[in-house]
């Protein structure tokens, strides 16, 4: 690592407590880390897949380092990339959620291919006239 542009934004711990608070309900409390872990094991059809003591651990920094599939189950969850969790990514929950949701959508994916072939103006210009919308 060069410089401050090379370090990580947050910790893994820092990104599970705003993932948890960003996403929480309207109006209501985050999710206990025994509802998150219940509702990931029911959507996974296995009760092994993260725990509560995984889901605690991991929000509060005691471990930092899970597996791909402890992360990809979590993701999943809270219906985000996994590239979240990326410690020099600087994400905010609730936009990766949009996009997630929008990459979903065939049609999406076949926008954002195009733009990303365009040259640096014509997708300023395309910005531009969204906004104008």
């Amino acid at each position: 690592m060069n410089g401050a542009d090379d370090m990580p934004r947050n910790t893994l711990a820092e990104k599970m407590e705003n993932l948890r608070q960003a996403l929480a309900p309207e109006g209501q409390r985050p999710l206990s880390d025994a509802a998150v872990a219940t509702a990931i094991a029911a959507a996974a059809g296995d009760d092994t897949a993260v725990n509560e003591n995984t889901l605690y651990r991991l929000r509060t920094g005691r471990i930092d380092n899970p597996s791909m599939r402890t992360l990809t189950a979590i993701a999943k969850h809270y219906e985000v990339l996994t590239d979240y969790f990326d410690p020099h990514a600087s994400w905010d929950p609730r936009e990766l959620r949009l996009v997630t949701a929008a990459l979903a959508r065939v049609e999406v994916r076949g926008v954002v291919l195009r733009l990303a072939t365009l040259p640096e103006d014509k997708v300023t210009a395309l910005g531009r006239l969204l906004d104008a919308s």
